[in-house]
């Protein structure tokens, strides 16, 4: 690490770039506030450094590194510039989004989350294509990953959804709560995008589906009402159903939250 940092700097050096480090690392997400992508603009600090990442792009091209090689470079020395390091990478090499994006999460897994947050708002590629690198590259991030790319495109959560749960199945569950948490209002559909692609519900799946509906009725906050909590309990349970999940398994479920079976049914019939 120090001999990159020293190699980084060195070569800084050489051309005229002065590269800052910041005293202390802030994500991203700190800085953006998950802001969409009509609004999204880079600070004017940023601005300056996306062009000195820019002239250390050509300066390593050059030399003959690739554009994988030097993003690992860059954010292993200088993390805390992940959101102008990917835009300078993403400028200058536009057709190598699918390389970049993975370069930089296997460089830095910590920061999957800002990466996501950049490849979105800069539109190097569509949602459900960078939701599919990203989660390939870093699985154990997936739930984060989608998350993120439907702040900046809530209208299409299920798709991102189904995406992550191809690439990722044993993380359909992690994928299925953080997905509704973030956008309850959603809910029937993330469950069925999530069922959808599996290729069995099984007990492992009734069971995810209970918690869910833990937690998204305990969630609310102080002004949610009870109809609310029972409204999203049943979205969750529409959206099995849709997905597969038998009539008997939708009603043990139901019974098991304290809803009763004529509940359910007008519900299910309603959603028909």
């Amino acid at each position: 690490m120090k001999l990159k940092t020293a190699l980084t700097i060195a070569l800084g050096l050489a051309i005229g770039i002065t590269i800052p480090k910041a005293t202390a690392a802030m994500t991203l997400s700190d800085e953006i506030g998950y802001i969409d992508n009509n609004s999204y603009q880079l600070t004017e600090e940023n601005k300056r450094l996306v062009n000195t990442y820019l002239r250390m792009f050509r300066y390593y091209t050059k030399r003959n590194f690739s554009p994988t090689r030097t993003v690992r470079v860059l954010l292993s020395n200088y993390p805390e510039h992940v959101e102008s390091i990917l835009h300078a990478a993403f400028e200058r090499y536009p057709q190598n989004y699918e390389q970049i994006i993975k370069a930089a999460i296997n460089a830095e897994p910590g920061f999957t989350k800002d990466i996501m947050a950049v490849a979105m708002h800069t539109q190097v590629a569509q949602p459900a294509e960078l939701v599919r690198i990203a989660v390939e590259a870093e699985p154990a991030y997936a739930d984060e990953i989608v998350v993120e790319a439907s702040r900046a495109n809530p209208a299409n959560v299920e798709e991102l959804v189904r995406v992550a749960v191809r690439v990722e199945p044993e993380m359909a569950d992690s994928i299925m709560q953080s997905a509704s948490a973030s956008q309850p209002e959603k809910v029937e559909g993330i469950v069925h995008a999530t069922l959808s692609v599996l290729p069995a519900i099984g007990e492992y799946l009734s069971s995810s589906l209970s918690d869910l509906i833990d937690l998204i009725t305990t969630d609310n906050d102080a002004d949610s009402t009870e109809v609310t909590s029972r409204a999203e309990a049943l979205s969750v349970l529409k959206g099995a159903y849709r997905a597969g999940m038998s009539y008997q398994e939708i009603e043990a479920l139901a019974d098991a939250h304290g809803i009763a079976k004529e509940e359910i049914a007008g519900a299910i019939e309603n959603n028909n």
